[in-house]
């Protein structure tokens, strides 16, 4: 049986995002300093239609399983702008400025639609008798991991029932971002499917697994890690 999950850090990962007809490929950014300063990602537009867009760059990081942006003068962006014609693509390069610690630094790349011509899609809402027209721009936002050598991950697992639900904390002490991908939680006869997510070095985040607390045994997690290796995790539940 298969059930929905709910995360209070859902951050969606990929080979390729896209909506509307924008795609990016990576869609996360992983820069060793030791290596290079610069990683680049590429923006597809599928459409027919050129859309123009800005590039911004916001340090990340997560308070109380919520993520906070702020602003950074750490990594540079080229282009800060641009307009991508129907069917065309753009690199899109990211380059360090600050000098790398002992530990992962995480930041957000922002890609955001504005108004050009007639790209930026709509919709119609009524109030009071009146029509109101409402621009949707889209607004991407990539992860960008600087992470010297040596720095790790290092997660534990807790499971606590709460009714028939089971809460469920993931906790990272280590230097190092981790990854869950093809996230998916099983116990007993009951499979639970989970939004990929990140929980960055020294950062928790906690999952309702819904049902799950109505089963017996251990709570068995498998998912793609950072490395997009298979992992399996067995969490016992008191």
């Amino acid at each position: 049986m298969r059930r929905g999950a709910r995360a209070l850090l859902v951050l969606a990962l990929g080979a390729l995002a896209g909506a509307q007809g924008f795609g990016f490929t990576p869609t996360v950014l992983n820069l060793d300093p030791t290596r290079s300063l610069n990683t680049q990602t590429t923006m597809l537009n599928t459409t027919r239609v050129a859309s123009k867009f800005t590039v911004s760059v916001k340090a990340w990081r997560v308070e109380g399983g919520r993520m906070v942006l702020s602003d950074t003068r750490d990594l540079l962006v080229n282009p800060a702008e641009f307009i991508l014609p129907g069917g065309a693509s753009q690199v899109v390069r990211v380059g360090l400025r600050k000098k790398p610690g002992a530990a992962e630094v995480a930041y957000r790349l922002l890609v955001q639609q504005v108004p050009y011509g007639t790209s930026v899609p709509q919709t119609t809402v009524a109030a009071d008798g009146i029509d109101v027209r409402l621009d949707l721009p889209t607004t991407f936002s990539l992860p960008v991991y600087v992470a010297p050598p040596g720095a790790a991950a290092r997660m534990s697992f807790d499971a606590q029932r709460q009714g028939d639900d089971l809460i469920l904390r993931l906790v990272n002490a280590g230097t190092r971002h981790e990854t869950f991908n093809a996230f998916q939680a099983a116990r007993g006869d009951t499979r639970v499917d989970l939004a990929s997510l990140a929980v960055l070095g020294g950062a928790s985040v906690t999952l309702t697994l819904p049902g799950l607390g109505a089963r017996s045994g251990d709570l068995t997690l498998s998912f793609l890690n950072a490395d997009a290796k298979p992992a399996r995790v067995t969490v016992r539940v008191p």
